[in-house]
């Protein structure tokens, strides 16, 4: 059991004057991240492995995107009408388009669209697992083993609610997903069973304002379970709650605490000089260095952020733009941070060496110089 995010928050409440105080959740899993950078803003047990029920959708419809153009053909396989629970009534061979399999899973969250998907991209739901499993391996998950593409009960089909996230942020790049995950209702083209096209969201989430919905979720041992996505002013954050006793109050809880007590913020914008690089056998000792790009950083303090700049060995010749270091932008209380690369303002040249006879003349004209200086001087005293 970890709460890292736990205590650092509590602390921080009676230290820094968080602006709301810390969220009472019934989850017994739940996670706040940031989804352009992926920084945890309030984590509890967020690596722990449990069951989540049909979020487990937000992976199948990523895959779904990712191989199918939405117009392709999905045949129902024959065992369809053997799949439980949440169904869309699908008979055993019959057709319907990648676009309508999504609406079907996000919406009606059908567990045989799901199975449908699974045998048409992946041979079997084995097969597809397999996929699934290798998908959140790159994403950046390490708590998740998927053996279906539904999230019925298998006690061996678990994740976090960190990786959770992860896979939530990595399908919200796609905009089939936001749109079908935003989605109050679909109409369905459909010849199989023309009297179930119309499909409705339960999710209350999305009356929420800056809701952007993305998937419900329960059974039995997993819970009530949602993972959900909202922006305010253009900045989005992703929320999951696992094993919750009522989930549409602790999202609420959660994105109420995140909003208000944090703040995203331009820390530097580009090219704002953040220090000078010393260069080796340069025209100049050094050249200034400005930040490649926009940084920004999420605050949980009134304060400025902290800068720490890395300088790379810096050797002439140095081209205009030429990355000669690395900014970390970072914010204590929040534990969150930023990095940019350091370009070089301005081009240095190569430090052009003198000749011998350069430098044979440069010392006579010196010898000159201080003999003239010494007859000056000799004849001042004199007149003295």
């Amino acid at each position: 059991m970890t709460k890292p995010f736990v205590s650092l928050a509590l602390l921080c409440s009676a230290v820094c004057g968080f602006a709301s105080k810390f969220p009472l959740i019934t989850a017994k899993s739940a996670i706040v991240m940031d989804a352009e950078t992926g920084a945890v803003l309030y984590g509890l047990n967020e690596r722990e492995a449990r069951y989540p029920a049909s979020t487990t959708k937000v992976m199948t419809a990523l895959l779904l995107i990712e191989k199918c153009e939405p117009s392709e053909m999905i045949m129902a396989p024959h065992d369809v009408e053997q799949i439980e629970a949440s169904s869309l009534h699908l008979a055993p061979f019959e057709r319907l388009s990648a676009e309508d399999m999504l609406y079907a899973l996000m919406l009606r969250s059908a567990n045989d669209a799901a199975h449908a998907v699974a045998c048409h991209i992946g041979g079997n739901d084995e097969g597809f697992a397999k996929l699934m499993n290798g998908r959140a391996a790159q994403i950046g998950c390490t708590d998740t083993h998927f053996t279906n593409p539904h999230g019925l009960k298998d006690p061996l089909h678990k994740t976090s609610a960190y990786d959770l996230a992860l896979i939530t942020r990595e399908a919200m790049k796609h905009e089939r997903f936001r749109s079908a995950a935003g989605s109050k209702k679909k109409w369905l083209i459909r010849t199989g069973n023309p009297a179930d096209q119309l499909l409705v969201s339960k999710n209350k989430f999305l009356d929420e304002p800056g809701a952007e919905g993305v998937k419900t979720g329960w059974t039995i041992p997993a819970g009530r379970c949602f993972v959900g996505s909202k922006s305010v002013d253009g900045w989005r954050l992703i929320v999951v709650v696992l094993g919750s006793e009522d989930w549409l109050q602790d999202t609420k809880a959660l994105y109420d605490y995140a909003f208000s007590t944090f703040r995203r913020e331009k820390a530097l914008s580009k090219g704002d000089r953040v220090g000078d690089a010393s260069v080796t056998r340069g025209s100049k000792e050094l050249v200034r260095g400005v930040v490649r790009q926009d940084v920004t950083v999420i605050l949980g303090s009134s304060g400025p952020p902290n800068l720490q700049v890395t300088w790379n060995e810096v050797h002439a010749p140095v081209a205009a733009g030429e990355i000669i270091g690395r900014v970390v932008v970072t914010d204590p209380v929040a534990g969150t941070s930023a990095e940019a690369d350091v370009v070089a303002a301005e081009a240095v040249d190569v430090e052009v060496p003198m000749t011998k006879g350069a430098l044979i003349l440069a010392a006579l004209l010196g010898i000159v110089i201080v003999g003239a200086l010494a007859i000056v001087a000799g004849r001042r005293t004199r007149h003295g």
